[in-house]
């Protein structure tokens, strides 16, 4: 049986890469384009690209320099830095790459020996498998579900602590894939406090930080000071995917070393990628809006049917997905390949982000509230058929 969870060494991958095992399960499940889907990773929202760039749409394939307003400047003002602290990247996934590569650079001539990485689980496996390819080894982290049932999942300190004293960088996901859940603050700040005590610089992937910036004490880390690197895009909460649109914010230092290996690897952006994000950022507050709206709506419905089939439903305070343990231990690959499949919906089990959650269920409540009440009327059926 293939296991699809993200990987922390390379073992029988020697003198090779792992292959991002999730994506062979996910992508061909995506083409058998079943009737329902809660498997999103992020926001459903049809943006009018032609509604919202008018008659500059016919510039879409031109240069863009001097010609736009620099996204730089938008996204800084947002985030209270200046245009130096931005660096714009081709998503989000190619950002956790150029903000390793930083890391690495900065502190490379003053390492003695090998460059070791920690990074948490569970976790979207390019964060790990970047490291797997980049550094000399990778510490595992792990999050773990809350004892009572309900609230933040937590670090052990002692677990961390250990890591972090073997390691030069640590690799954290503020909002966890798949739990929804943000980071608890008192976890928060002992991360930062440590990481200060031992040197570590702190790389934050926060594709999903946005939904949850009208939370109390929601935080980026780069807002901690320097050597802390926040990775973000248009993709999971601003369902622009397909454009390829992120950036890093961190210290003016730091940015010029990921400028120079952006220039490296990438040379400059695409203009059309351009185009629509300057056009884009302008708007977010449209999707913030229909955010709030689909969780008012959706919610509920979801709420009702895990607790008429008795399962303990831990609802994250933000954003749009979350997950739920199934009864009985039943293995959540055969839920979503036979019970769901068989009511012609797709989930993604929680082994796609760790061995630890075999038994769990990712669920996006990300589209249009018609569309997810029959998703969750089919989960419903697969619930049924699984658990009686």
């Amino acid at each position: 049986m293939t296991n699809y969870w993200p990987r922390f060494s390379r073992d029988n991958f020697e003198n090779s890469v792992p292959p991002i095992d999730y994506l062979n399960w996910y992508i061909p499940r995506l083409q058998e384009a079943r009737t329902h889907n809660l498997s999103f990773s992020g926001m459903q929202y049809n943006w009018d690209i032609q509604g919202m760039l008018g008659e500059k749409i016919a510039d879409i394939g031109k240069p863009y320099m001097a010609d736009i307003e620099d996204p730089r400047i938008i996204i800084a003002k947002r985030e209270g830095v200046s245009p130096d602290n931005v660096l714009i990247t081709h998503g989000a996934t190619q950002g956790i790459n150029i903000a390793l590569l930083t890391a690495i650079a900065s502190i490379r001539d003053k390492v003695d020996g090998k460059i070791v990485v920690a990074a948490e689980s569970p976790t979207y496996a390019p964060i790990p498998q970047t490291a797997l390819i980049l550094a000399d080894e990778v510490i595992r982290v792990n999050k773990t579900p809350p004892t009572t049932g309900h609230g933040h999942w937590r670090i052990n300190y002692e677990e961390w602590e250990t890591a972090m004293k073997k390691s030069h960088i640590i690799m954290i996901t503020p909002i966890s894939n798949p739990s929804g859940w943000g980071l608890h603050i008192e976890d928060r700040n002992w991360i930062i406090k440590h990481a200060e005590e031992n040197d570590v610089i702190v790389i934050a992937d926060e594709a999903y930080n946005d939904a949850y910036r009208h939370i109390e004490q929601s935080r980026a880390i780069h807002t901690f000071g320097d050597n802390y690197i926040s990775i973000n895009s248009l993709t999971k909460v601003y369902a622009m995917g397909p454009i390829r649109f992120g950036w890093l914010i961190s210290d003016s230092k730091t940015i010029a070393i990921a400028k120079n290996i952006f220039m490296t690897f990438s040379g400059v952006m695409s203009s059309p990628t351009m185009r629509i994000a300057a056009e884009a950022l302008k708007r977010l507050d449209v999707v913030d809006k229909e955010i709030e709206y689909y969780r008012s709506e959706n919610l509920p419905i979801l709420r009702a049917v895990l607790e008429k089939h008795g399962i303990d439903w831990n609802e994250p305070s933000g954003g749009v997905f979350g997950c739920f343990e199934l009864p009985n231990n039943l293995d959540s690959e055969v839920f979503a390949d036979q019970h769901c499949k068989e009511n012609e919906l797709l989930v993604v089990p929680g082994s796609m982000f760790s061995d630890r959650m075999t038994s769990w269920v990712r669920v996006a409540w990300s589209i249009e509230p018609s569309l997810f009440r029959l998703a969750v009327e089919a989960l419903d059926k697969s619930l049924d058929s699984a658990l009686n």
